[in-house]
């Protein structure tokens, strides 16, 4: 802060010597803590996008350690449709599926909108399921990272989502939400765009429709 006063200091110095220009030293003070404060927020923000770039090298689906579940959660939009598709599927150390689900949320929502109610959902269905220690993966990237950071506005619908997501994470022994690219999300991703044309909201033990099975056997043969 003292290195930042003593150039903003010498800046105004000058401005007074050659342009005649006199600023209050309240005004330096209050433009030297702005300064470093906007310096803080694009480090902040550069380090959040090194995570971000670390974390998006994910690109196959991984099993967690023997002692939790991972969740990989998707949310699906139509634009022909008034709804929005959410699918879940739970997963233990050895990739076989221990629950999965797709279900609707109403309306025509924005993309992210949807990915974090499904993050929201997944939870919720988790608590149900009396799962203590559970890994969430998305491939929504900006939700991922908001979960992990501050929210946005909380005056935000998205906000809003965030929040409850986090406070729900509170709720469990362990609990943490990781990225990863679409290809190793498909089981979710393929049970969130049925989720849209279903008729009715649908939950599965380990025994899978065919159609998703196949992409649970891909990720299996990729551990």
């Amino acid at each position: 802060m003292l290195c930042i006063l003593c150039w903003k200091i010498w800046g105004c110095r000058n401005e007074a010597v050659w342009h005649g220009k006199h600023t209050d030293p309240q005004r330096i003070i209050e433009h030297g803590l702005g300064y470093l404060l906007e310096y803080k927020q694009a480090m902040i923000s550069k380090g959040r996008q090194v995570e971000l770039e670390q974390q998006l090298s994910e690109t196959r689906w991984r099993p967690p350690d023997v002692s939790h579940v991972k969740i990989n959660t998707d949310g699906a939009t139509s634009g022909q449709q008034q709804n929005f598709g959410i699918g879940a599927v739970a997963r233990d150390h050895a990739g076989n599926v221990v629950a999965a689900m797709a279900c609707k949320g109403q309306g025509a929502v924005a993309a992210e909108i949807a990915e974090a109610c499904s993050l929201r959902k997944a939870l919720q269905w988790a608590r149900g399921l009396s799962f203590d220690r559970i890994i969430l993966e998305s491939d929504c990237a900006t939700i991922v990272i908001a979960m992990q950071h501050d929210s946005p506005s909380l005056n935000s619908t998205l906000g809003l989502i965030i929040s409850d997501n986090k406070m729900l994470m509170t709720s469990f022994l362990s609990c943490r939400v990781q990225h990863i690219r679409r290809e190793g999300n498909s089981v979710a991703h393929e049970l969130a765009k049925q989720a849209i044309q279903a008729e009715a909201d649908e939950c599965w033990g380990a025994d899978l429709p065919e159609l998703i099975a196949q992409f649970v056997i891909r990720d299996k043969s990729n551990i």
